[in-house]
């Protein structure tokens, strides 16, 4: 799997995991509408200096605005809504994430309470492989944050996240 592939999953598996989608026993959060905030930081990952000077202007350009939107070299913040069901709350969720997009995990749980997940994590594909934790705290039935970190095949990745509860209600978003 390319690099920028597996940091698409991997943003795509923090905002997921926002809130409490790995959860073994059920975190104490509410169902409906959640306002998710990530935060993330990679570092090591550089193109070498000869791949992007033989880029036409305009695709060396998008290649660097593409990795800046991923985090790579200075933090990112994104912010955005998601619509959580009881059935979003069963364990399943992430682990089928990342079944889906190709990836070959193997998820261990290290601690699993109505308050606190804690999770690591070891991907695998094509010989190429992931490894990491990741930690969901409950400060109410409608705040949760947490952190996740990955060591990459050519650096690491940092995230940092909070949710906050916002409706039970989710009107059009899914």
């Amino acid at each position: 799997m390319n690099n920028r592939r597996r940091m698409v999953i991997a943003t795509a598996g923090a905002i997921a995991v926002a809130l409490p989608l790995l959860a073994a026993e059920r975190l104490a959060v509410k169902t409906g509408l959640w306002e998710n905030t990530v935060t993330m930081h990679v570092t090591g990952v550089t193109l070498p200096t000869e791949q992007l000077e033989k880029m036409p202007a305009a695709q060396r350009a998008q290649v660097e605005a593409l990795m800046r939107q991923m985090g790579v070299g200075a933090p990112r913040t994104q912010t955005d809504e998601s619509c959580i069901k009881e059935e979003d709350l069963d364990g399943r969720t992430f682990r089928k994430s990342m079944e889906e997009a190709g990836e070959s995990c193997e998820v261990t749980e290290v601690a699993s309470t109505s308050r606190r997940q804690e999770y690591t994590f070891q991907c695998s594909d094509s010989g190429v492989s992931t490894s990491g934790r990741m930690v969901i705290d409950v400060v109410n039935d409608s705040r949760v944050r947490g952190t996740m970190e990955a060591a990459l095949p050519q650096g690491r990745m940092d995230m940092k996240f909070e949710a906050s509860w916002k409706a039970a209600a989710c009107g059009n978003v899914e």
